[in-house]
């Protein structure tokens, strides 16, 4: 018999104002049971982005936790951005939290080079633990 799997619902968050050049959390997830060591937490999901002006990339990072000091999941994902050009951007990350109970995602976004805010337009996050 398999074991159960566990997935947070995804959330979604609209017109959420960057921090521009600042490290800013974009979207959390919902919370999520790890029950023994051995298994694995994919966190996915996209920001729909308008960058900021003079924005020339996008620089996002999943953090396990809800705020920007969270221990970072995965590699950094940079993506080249044209100021005020609407750009989707996915992102995936494995993480191997060990076992844990109420356990939370977050990405975060900085604007490299950015005059001026950007606005998220659409995020969604989810997370699925193995079997």
């Amino acid at each position: 018999m398999a074991e159960p799997v566990f997935v947070t619902d995804p959330v979604e968050v609209t017109a959420v104002t960057t921090g521009g050049t600042g490290e800013t959390v974009i979207v959390t997830s919902g919370s999520i049971t790890v029950d023994t060591v051995d298994k694995c937490v994919t966190v996915s999901g996209y920001i729909n982005l308008t960058p900021g002006t003079s924005a020339v990339a996008a620089v996002i990072k999943i953090r396990r936790g809800t705020g920007t000091g969270g221990t970072q999941v995965g590699t950094t994902l940079t993506s080249t951005t044209i100021a005020t050009k609407l750009i989707t951007i996915p992102f995936m990350a494995v993480d191997y939290p060990g076992e844990s109970a109420g356990l939370v995602y977050s990405v975060t976004l900085v604007e490299t080079s950015a005059a001026a805010n950007g606005i998220v337009n659409q995020a969604y996050i989810a997370a699925l633990v193995s079997e």
